[in-house]
Order: structure tokens, then C-alpha cells, then sequence
């Protein structure tokens, strides 16, 4: 009997737990219809969540947006996670994908980026995107950084890492 109420007592606290910890509200936004001129749209900061790891977006620097054909628009916080979102998308040339850069402030698009890999970045993933090359910094392009983050070449893997932040890569 004493086994059976404890165990119907724990099971209720886990219950509560989960109801009182649930975020319910609907000011999350996990994607935007309708954006057919493909143009990255304004995050509002702790209300977009990442499309990836459903995180809320806490900061531009490192984020992502991928606009597909129909207007839809996917939030990143992480250059990594649109890097893995986008391998799984059907069609994924179609794709726009803008990344906020370090440099001058402001959304550009992803394919025209210069690539870091060893900033701190929200995930870990160490992407960082430049507008402007910076020799010795940020010195790799899209399509190098879409192969490192699918093969795990990243910060995260902590022999790359090691690798990286000793400059012997």
C-alpha cells in the first residue's frame, strides 16, 4: 500500500512539473508564412525559436534564416544547425539561406559568405560568417563549411577542436 501511494505521488509531482514548466505560450515562432521576395525577416529576440534544436533565438550573431520556394521561413541559432537542417530538405538548391554576419551587422546570403571555424557560437558548431574575407580567419566558403558540419568536422568534435584552436588545421 505504501509502495502504491508513493508511486501514485511521485507520478503526480512529475506531472505537475511538466504542466508548470511547459512553455504554452503562443508568441513562440517557429516559422513565418509567406515570404516570397526571400528577404530575411526581423527576429525579435527570445520569441523566434531555432527550426533545429527548438531553442529560442537569443542573439543575431550566428544565426541563420532558410526561406524555401513557397515563402516559408525557417530561424536558426546556429550556422551549424541550418548547415544539418538544410542536407535533409528536398530541393535544398532552392533554398535561400541567409547568415548574419560578423562584420557589418546584417543578414547576407549564405553562398556569398566568408566562414570562420572556431568562434563561439550558441551550439558549438564554431561557424562563424564574414561579408568580407579576412585572411587567416575567415577563409573558407559555403559549400567547405556545409562538408565540415556533415562529416562533424566541427568544434564540437573535440580532435578537430583541438586541431583548430591550436592553428595546426
Amino acid at each position: 500500500m505504501m509502495k502504491s501511494s508513493f508511486a501514485t505521488l511521485l507520478l503526480l509531482g512529475v506531472v505537475a512539473l511538466l504542466i508548470v514548466t511547459m512553455d504554452i505560450s503562443d508568441t513562440r515562432v517557429l516559422v513565418r508564412h509567406g515570404n516570397m521576395q526571400k528577404e530575411p525577416l526581423e527576429i525579435v529576440l527570445d520569441q523566434y525559436l531555432c527550426s533545429e534544436s527548438k531553442l529560442p533565438i537569443k542573439e543575431l550573431f550566428n544565426s541563420a534564416q532558410a526561406v524555401l520556394p513557397n515563402g516559408d521561413t525557417y530561424f536558426f541559432n546556429d550556422i551549424g544547425n541550418v548547415l544539418l537542417w538544410l542536407e535533409r530538405q528536398k530541393d535544398h538548391e532552392k533554398i535561400v539561406v541567409w547568415v548574419y554576419a560578423q562584420d557589418t551587422n546584417r543578414y547576407i546570403l549564405a553562398k556569398n559568405a566568408w566562414y570562420s571555424r572556431v568562434e563561439i557560437t550558441p551550439m558549438g558548431y564554431g561557424f562563424g560568417a564574414y561579408e568580407y574575407r579576412l585572411y587567416g580567419q575567415s577563409d573558407y566558403y559555403f559549400k567547405e563549411v556545409q562538408l565540415f558540419a556533415l562529416r562533424g568536422e566541427t568544434l564540437l568534435n573535440p580532435f578537430i577542436n583541438e586541431l583548430l584552436t591550436n592553428n595546426k588545421l
